[in-house]
């Protein structure tokens, strides 16, 4: 534990033994702990020397543990002051790093990232940096590093607070499962929307860096562009809050009573969130893992139990009667939910 404060593991032991009983010598800790004697000498010079044990006159000496509430605050002091002198040592070189790359490109504001496996990290970078917000775009193809790893931000900005928010393209959910994964990062608080298509793949991590594919259409993800703050930073930024505006929510099913004598169960729910989103029955069967004929024949008694006489209607009058919307709780949230995070490293 002590390690953090440059103390070895030795020291610690003997310090923990001093602490605990009256004064020592050498020897008597040697036999204590099983410590070579000389490695024990050695270590109660490094003790003294660090202010956690005083030297008592005597032969042979003793030694006993100072107060640790005063010993052990010297060196945390002692440790800040060495991150703080780090800390203004790493200021000084990012800018050199800058100069350096300024003085060669006067294009620093971007980088280019090439290579599957510097994307994918990157990608995972920029994950690991955010502290309040991530949002993006979310579209095949994506990155993986060379271990075979896709790059994913659930194990990433778990439990910390950061909020998420993107948006897919409708056609991303022809992909068996591609629902089921897209309901698991809903359920772990991920605020998602869509779009019938997306005009590219996006993170944008807190306003200090976005992520964008090099290629338009790229049909490998294997070069992308590293933004920093800069006109384009918030062009990118801008053309999100637009997209995510004209986007369609999608709520994941929660089977339950939502009206007199009504009920709704989690399949129907799933097929009135497609429905409102304009999937085609085809992509709604391979979503659900049920045949074709099957979600027509549901659909249908989904719009004649509403009355609607379109697909998108059936969607609006089913949020109007409370079986596809938000709960109360989550109408609360809104905005304020935080969640995982992918982008076009995933």
């Amino acid at each position: 534990m002590l390690e953090v404060l440059g103390l070895d593991q030795p020291a610690e032991a003997l310090y923990f033994i001093l602490v605990d009983n009256l004064p020592l010598t050498v020897a008597e800790l040697a036999r204590r702990t099983g410590i070579d004697h000389d490695a024990v000498a050695a270590a109660m010079v490094r003790l003294e020397d660090g202010g956690l044990v005083s030297r008592l006159p005597g032969s042979p000496a003793s030694y006993t543990a100072l107060p640790p509430e005063h010993a052990l605050e010297v060196l945390l002091l002692a440790r800040e002051r060495d991150i703080q002198r780090v800390r203004a040592l790493t200021e000084r070189l990012t800018e050199r790093h800058r100069d350096a790359r300024r003085d060669r490109d006067s294009s620093s504001l971007i980088q280019v990232i090439t290579g599957r496996d510097g994307v994918a990290r990157c990608g995972q970078q920029l994950f690991n940096r955010a502290e309040k917000e991530i949002r993006g775009i979310d579209a095949p193809p994506y990155a993986e590093a060379r271990d075979g790893a896709r790059v994913n931000s659930a194990a990433v900005i778990e439990g910390r607070g950061v909020r998420s928010r993107f948006i897919h393209a409708r056609d991303s959910l022809n992909t068996p499962g591609a629902m089921e994964r897209v309901e698991v990062d809903i359920a772990a608080g991920e605020e998602v929307r869509f779009l019938p298509e997306a005009p590219m793949k996006l993170i944008i991590a807190d306003d200090q860096a976005a992520l964008i594919p090099l290629l338009a259409t790229p049909q490998v993800l294997d070069a992308c562009i590293l933004v920093h703050p800069s006109a384009l930073l918030d062009a990118l930024s801008t053309l999100f809050e637009s997209l995510w505006a004209q986007a369609q929510p999608y709520m994941p099913g929660r089977s339950g009573p939502v009206g007199e004598d009504e009920f709704v169960n989690d399949e129907e729910r799933r097929i009135i969130s497609m429905l409102a989103m304009g999937m085609p029955d085809e992509s709604i069967a391979r979503q659900l893992g049920i045949g074709y004929r099957t979600v027509q024949r549901r659909v249908q008694a989904l719009l004649t139990r509403l009355g609607a006489a379109s697909r998108f209607q059936a969607g609006v009058l089913a949020a109007s009667r409370g079986w596809w919307r938000p709960d109360a709780e989550e109408q609360a949230a809104g905005e304020g939910r935080h969640a995982e995070a992918r982008g076009p490293g995933r």
